[in-house]
């Protein structure tokens, strides 16, 4: 691997080259957004969401169908590229979600604050 794959590993948690597949495959489901009737395929549910922020938008919830969080367990996703809350689908850098009820962001910081 080369040092700039290294770097990229390191920053990223990816490859040079599966950074750049996702940022193609994120510019693609941008461009095609409204195009076709049913643009998400296998789309994980995110219930109770509000927008939040890390360093980026983002979108926390609790997830259904996600390939790696548990149903219902509360997560933050990966940074917000589109949002779309009249057509109730949002589309983060790794993948759609189609979007449940919406809470406003208290709703969050007294739902963590109770769990400490």
């Amino acid at each position: 691997m080369q040092s700039e794959d290294l770097v990229f590993q390191a920053w990223f948690g990816v490859s040079r080259s599966s950074l750049v597949q996702k940022l193609r495959c994120l510019a693609d489901d941008l461009e095609n957004v409204g195009k076709c009737n049913d643009p998400l395929v296998r789309p994980v549910a995110i219930n109770t969401w509000a927008l939040a922020q890390r360093s980026v938008p983002c979108l926390i919830g609790r997830t259904l169908g996600h390939p790696s969080i548990g149903d219902g367990r509360p997560a933050l996703s990966s940074e917000l590229f589109y949002l779309d809350p009249e057509r109730g689908i949002a589309r983060t850098m790794s993948r759609w979600y189609r979007l449940g009820t919406r809470v406003d962001p208290d709703y969050w910081s007294e739902d963590l604050a109770g769990r400490s």
